[in-house]
């Protein structure tokens, strides 16, 4: 049976698993969940979505997201790309790390949104990894008790103040609030959804979840997309076929690549035939690309300015 479609609205929150493949260890040591943090924070400011909650376990990761625009695969694909690429790397390993897809399912945040992060910071003690959820030592709770001990990236505020009209009455309600629930084992509901596991909610929040998006600009062909470009840029698209190595032209081969894989109008085969390349090869300078661009804020904004110019024709 074919997967039903992810589902994807702006705004919404998603509970995400990610497990270890087999029930294997994605964390070897502290640097190991540092370094997954670097690149959850990364994330952020590309895909511009909020971490609400987290857990890094050994085994598995537990989150509580919301989205803008970008997709949540888009955000799960670039993370868990880069992170197992670094985790084979150091730990000398190949193949996959993590079981399948990851598992998201699209929450009611009015309704369940508090129960989730509480949940989340109470898995250590489901776990047995620790006695409390102020004792855990991965998740983001330290930082809902004290600013100081939020990452930047983690966003907070959505939850507190619904508990309390000060930052420090909101804390302690909250804390009591996730003391009181250490108890209640595992929530059916928040794990498993409903709709094939991917909602949870009221009729009236699936009937909105479910409701199909109208794009806001027409679609755009590959053609469209590197003739855009390539004027854009001051080139000709023979300029970035032909065999030349020169680093402005594999800029430009590059950059649409890039757009045109995250606009879901080519694929990386699509582009390598399109521009006369080896597919292992255009792999590897994208993979070049992406790291290049997570690091380069003036690229960044040069590849927003040309995904607009694109979209607006």
């Amino acid at each position: 049976m074919a997967r039903k479609p992810r589902i994807h609205f702006t705004g919404a929150v998603y509970h995400v698993v990610l497990t270890g493949l087999d029930g294997q260890n994605i964390y070897k040591s502290v640097a190991d969940r540092r370094h997954w943090e670097t690149l959850v924070e990364d994330g952020v400011k590309r895909f511009s979505h909020s971490v609400l909650a987290f857990c890094w376990a050994r085994n598995h990761v537990q989150m509580a997201i919301r989205v803008k625009d970008a997709p949540l695969s888009k955000v799960m694909q670039n993370l868990t790309f880069r992170y197992t690429r670094y985790f084979n790397s150091k730990h000398d390993r190949n193949g996959p790390l993590f079981h399948g897809r990851y598992k998201a399912i699209a929450v009611d945040a009015d309704t369940y949104l508090n129960d989730l992060v509480c949940y989340i910071h109470n898995n250590p003690l489901r776990g047995g990894e620790a006695k409390s959820a102020a004792a855990g030592k991965w998740t983001s709770h330290a930082g809902y008790l004290d600013s100081t001990k939020a990452p930047e990236w983690l966003m907070t505020s959505t939850v507190l103040q619904s508990f309390g009209a000060s930052d420090k009455a909101a804390r302690r309600a909250f804390a009591k609030f996730v003391e009181r629930k250490a108890d209640e084992g595992e929530r059916v509901d928040l794990m498993k959804g409903s709709e094939g596991g991917r909602l949870l909610g009221d009729e009236k929040f699936m009937k909105k979840a479910l409701k199909p998006v109208k794009p806001a600009t027409k679609p755009v062909t590959l053609n469209q997309l590197v003739k855009r470009i390539c004027k854009e840029e001051g080139v000709k698209e023979a300029e970035i076929i032909n065999a030349s190595r020169a680093r402005a032209q594999s800029r430009v081969r590059q950059t649409i690549t890039y757009i045109a894989m995250e606009l879901n109008v080519g694929s990386l085969t699509d582009l390598a035939k399109r521009f006369n390349r080896d597919l292992t090869t255009m792999s590897r300078n994208q993979r070049y690309y992406r790291d290049k661009l997570n690091d380069d804020a003036d690229l960044q904004k040069h590849v927003r300015k040309l995904r607009r110019q694109v979209l607006t024709g």
